[in-house]
């Protein structure tokens, strides 16, 4: 079940879709994000470079430019350390072309997923030390480091750390926090609480890009068509990251989106043939869910050490050949994914009615894929999920969140249980001894103050439409809306007292709806599609009807009931041709009209 929510503003739409140009549908959805004006609807529509921040507002920059520039003069050995999912894998591949380019001596190192964990570790830092590093540069980790870049500094390095998570803190009397930073010599994270960059959301690639602009042209390079590869790493790792998709980020993976077709990187491009992408128009959705995973993928199986190379090498059979290992690793990930949710499934099931937030452990579990899993559970119970399984040091960890429950605060209320722990409001990781994991699932649900309300996933519609109104037209005006993510959901509509004239059932598992829907008020008709609804439609017609008749009615294709739809409105291109299709997102009784009998 889904609470239907209808976002109201205050602003003339009629109004601002003459002034603008547009379709009044179209304007709502601008207006329902604030961006009523010509300027930020123009500056929304159409991003470019100008609507970047001036980097060197952000804490920390300044002073990293300049150890940085010393080291490099000085010949210091630099080493860039990463994190093995895509974000790390992104700002590692961002700073080492930068620093390359700049003439640096700098090399990578990325933890093992199972034998490290994620960010520094002790073992790392000594055996970095005793190789002779100058300068320890992180990136998307070391915020939470205190202890092992304690221990950076004893060895006599020089340590940046570069992140985007929160920062641990402390409560003063007067109730308001401090963070708590690791002694290094820099630390930039628009988190920190005394940071003023005016955009906190950027992923820790975002924050590399910016560093590496400045880095190149404070070494007087100017190179268009490197800047254009560090962009595209950057929008890759905003997308996959689930970053707010707004301000610096969206003109970022916009513009990242418009050069990536013509990318001259030797990786990206063999990474694009292998995903059967070359050649394809390429949207924020195959960033997301061809290309991301398969960079995930070598840090949950191998070692994302590989992708790194990928994206380094200078050789094209070399880049050619590790992109089809990335491919191969994600169809096992997937395989060990789909087994994996099964199994907890079962677990969740029975959790579901008794507990809030889940906390389930399953020892068997590749705990390289628990984020994903631990996500999918999320979605379909709608519960805050951290899923643990064993490790070689204990447990191990992953959180996903539900909005409205902030899980990074949650699991820093409960600190004293982990050996490690990090991570922001939706997505964190842990490690603990296994005679905690009770403890912390008793915690979290004594603690956990979430409504009923809270815990039913939130439909919000930009507007109520009529089918006369939606039309190629404002479909292709929806799409300049794009990219679509956290912040910036692709919009969703309602129309109401709908007849379904037509379905077909199509897919491997036959379980796709196919749909010729009408409008009685207008006469107008349109296709529609959906791939989750098959359920929930079943569930409806055996409420009303005997069983018998309900699958009758299926096999007929045709329902004597008026039903109320929720849908984004997508485009169907098919040889040649291009007609507006309805992607239903969910459905109901009609509270007035239609024939129950």
């Amino acid at each position: 079940m889904k609470r239907w929510q209808l976002k109201r503003s205050k602003i003339d739409i009629a109004a601002m879709a003459a002034d603008l140009h547009i379709q009044p549908a179209t304007a709502a959805v601008l207006a329902n994000r604030n961006l009523f004006s010509s300027q930020k609807a123009h500056a929304f529509l159409s991003p470019n470079p100008s609507a970047f921040y001036d980097a060197l507002e952000m804490k920390g920059m300044e002073q990293a430019l300049d150890l940085v520039t010393k080291a490099i003069k000085k010949c210091m050995k630099i080493v860039v350390y990463g994190d093995y999912d895509v974000d790390g894998v992104m700002s590692t591949c961002i700073l080492i072309h930068a620093l390359r380019h700049c003439g640096a001596d700098v090399q990578y190192y990325i933890p093992h997923r199972q034998k490290e964990g994620y960010g520094l570790n002790a073992n790392a830092v000594l055996h970095l030390a005793e190789e002779g590093t100058g300068l320890l540069f992180t990136c998307d980790n070391g915020i939470a480091a205190l202890k092992e870049i304690s221990l950076a500094k004893e060895k006599g390095m020089q340590v940046v750390v570069l992140d985007h998570h929160e920062p641990a803190f402390s409560v003063q009397a007067d109730e308001s926090r401090r963070d708590i930073l690791p002694q290094a010599d820099v630390v930039i994270d628009p988190k920190q609480q005394d940071c003023t960059y005016p955009f906190s959301a950027l992923c820790a690639a975002g924050i590399s890009y910016k560093f590496a602009l400045l880095l190149l042209h404070r070494f007087g390079w100017h190179n268009i068509e490197l800047e254009k590869e560090l962009l595209c790493f950057a929008a890759i790792a905003t997308v996959c990251d689930v970053v707010d998709l707004l301000e610096e980020n969206r003109a970022l993976v916009k513009l990242g989106l418009q050069e990536i077709a013509n990318t001259k990187n030797f990786g990206l491009r063999a990474l694009l043939q292998a995903t059967q992408l070359e050649g394809k128009q390429i949207t924020e959705y195959h960033f997301g869910f061809r290309i991301g995973p398969c960079i995930n993928a070598t840090g949950r199986l191998e070692s994302a050490a590989i992708a790194v190379e990928l994206f380094c090498t200078k050789e094209e059979a070399r880049a050619q050949e590790i992109a089809q290992t990335l491919v191969r690793f994600n169809e096992e990930r997937k395989s060990l994914t789909e087994e994996a949710v099964k199994r907890l499934m079962a677990q969740a099931e029975k959790m579901q009615d008794t507990q809030k937030v889940f906390v389930l452990y399953d020892p068997d579990l590749h705990e390289s894929i628990a984020g994903i899993v631990a996500g999918r559970i999320k979605d379909k119970y709608y519960h805050p999920t951290i899923l643990i399984t064993q490790s070689e040091d204990g447990a191990k960890g992953s959180a996903r969140s539900i909005e409205g429950y902030h899980i990074f605060e949650a699991l820093f209320a409960c600190r004293e249980l982990f050996t490690r722990f990090g991570g922001h409001a939706m997505a964190a990781g842990l490690s603990l001894p296994k005679e905690n994991i009770a403890i912390l699932r008793e915690r979290l649900n004594q603690d956990c103050t979430l409504t009923a309300k809270e815990m039913t996933p939130v439909l919000r519609i930009e507007k109520i439409l009529s089918f006369a109104e939606i039309h190629l037209t404002l479909a292709k005006q929806l799409r300049c809306l794009a990219p679509f993510g956290k912040e910036n959901p692709s919009p969703l509509f309602a129309t109401c007292h709908v007849m379904v004239e037509k379905i077909r059932l199509v897919g491997k598992e036959k379980n796709i709806m196919q749909m010729r829907l009408l409008e009685p008020d207008t006469g107008y008709r349109l296709a529609a599609i959906s791939f989750d609804g098959l359920e929930n439609l079943r569930e409806i017609l055996k409420n009303l009807y005997p069983e018998e008749t309900c699958d009758t009615m299926l096999q007929q294709g045709r329902l004597p009931i008026l039903l109320d739809f929720v849908y984004s409105i997508d485009i169907n291109s098919y040889q040649g041709r291009e007609n507006v299709q309805l992607v239903i997102r969910d459905f109901r009784v009609s509270q007035q009209g239609g024939n129950h009998t």
